[in-house]
């Protein structure tokens, strides 16, 4: 979906949606105890706040949580322009017994001046005992000047790729150019969104059985990553006949055990609630497939599975995407039980909600207010946070 550009590129389209909805507000203390979540059966607690834009999650087999944080861009009027600002504030962050641990730092991140919505790291998996970050945007949004120097280098290093996490100040390690070869993709296949393509921002990585995914929201794709360094698209999302907006595929999830895999979408190709999908995914007679699984969602933005076959969604908006003043922050943790049974939480509790993942024992993790900045703002007064949901049941 092609979106409105910044400083070096794109915002992300959902977190674009709600960036100038609230201004800027004081930051309270942070809350950390539990409170009740609409739904019964389930309670909330925060386990992080003044979080700079979080975004997708994942949790170790010990419980362990990583988070993308997108960052705050930058303030510094040498690092912004007319369109935008940028900055070195993104990190992957780690949440344990030990507090809150920013692992990696020091990572490209672009947006406005005051923080909100900004670009960046988008999500995390772990692979093979190694953790994976992948930044969204492609380098075609890189202007060839303006920033500073080390902000280009750091952009041409970071933005779109799939990178190893190290550690450190600009801990990560450049792996795969997911959204030059997306941009490529989407280029030799303009027919597919004549009106939008070339176009990539990968949005969403995912391993399982050994291998590495990513939904790519602005190609409107599922790649997998190859031995050989590339993305190769498996799947691609269409859209109803007379679609407003194109698919905008924003997450990958599978069941324990299984090689099918699971796509959430943002829009479904219509900004009103209700329409988005989730896809199945899966390889056979040599060829990838794929249809509709589930249908009647709202901006999706993180999914996963447990051990049971309950499936989670968190939707950014649940009244639709939109960026106007009439706006609702409202976000929602969606569950579907195996039987096909949803139950809504959250609502009320989580604002602009993104990445979901599920923990060893069956907790649900949500990055709560995943379009602010530390700071916060507006209905996210403790910034970014990560929640975890338990469930009684």
């Amino acid at each position: 979906m092609r979106k409105p550009s910044v400083v070096l590129g794109s915002l992300g389209v959902a977190a674009l949606a709600a960036a100038a909805v609230f201004t800027a507000g004081p930051a309270q203390a942070s809350a950390t105890h539990s409170s009740s979540a609409s739904g019964s059966g389930a309670s909330m607690k925060v386990v992080a706040s003044h979080l700079n834009n979080p975004r997708g999650l994942t949790v170790a087999s010990n419980g362990t949580v990583y988070v993308a944080e997108a960052g705050r861009a930058s303030s510094k009027t040498a690092n912004c322009s007319p369109d935008g600002c940028a900055g070195l504030t993104g990190s992957v962050t780690r949440i344990g017994a030990g507090g809150v641990d920013r692992i990696a730092t020091g990572l490209i991140s672009v947006g406005g001046p005051d923080g909100t919505a900004t670009e960046g790291a988008v999500s995390v998996t772990l692979w093979n005992g190694h953790l994976l970050a992948q930044f969204g945007l492609s380098s075609h949004e890189i202007p060839p000047s303006g920033p500073p120097a080390f902000l280009l280098s750091a952009a041409h290093r970071e933005i779109g790729h799939l990178t190893l996490v190290t550690g450190g100040p600009q801990g990560v390690k450049p792996l795969v150019d997911v959204g030059d070869q997306d941009f490529q993709w989407t280029s030799d296949h303009k027919f597919l969104v004549p009106d939008q393509f070339p176009d990539a921002n990968p949005n969403a990585v995912f391993a399982h059985n050994g291998q590495v995914y990513v939904a790519d929201a602005g190609a409107n794709t599922l790649d997998r990553i190859g031995r050989d360094g590339k993305a190769h698209v498996i799947a691609f999302f269409p859209t109803p006949k007379g679609s407003e907006t194109d698919a905008v595929p924003t997450c990958v999830a599978a069941r324990p055990g299984s090689n099918v895999l699971y796509v959430g979408e943002l829009l479904g190709g219509f900004f009103e609630p209700g329409h988005a999908r989730v896809w199945k995914v899966w390889f056979d007679d040599g060829r990838w497939h794929k249809q509709v699984w589930r249908s009647g969602f709202t901006t999706i933005q993180g999914c996963a599975f447990d051990r049971w076959g309950n499936f989670y969604a968190t939707e950014f908006e649940v009244n639709g995407l939109n960026e106007g003043p009439t706006a609702d922050p409202r976000g929602a943790l969606v569950k579907v039980a195996p039987n096909g049974h949803r139950s809504t939480f959250g609502l009320g509790s989580l604002f602009f909600s993104s990445g979901t993942a599920v923990g060893p024992d069956g907790s649900v993790y949500v990055s709560n207010c995943s379009i602010a900045p530390a700071s916060g703002f507006g209905p996210c007064p403790n910034g970014g946070q990560v929640v975890r949901f338990r469930f009684d049941d």
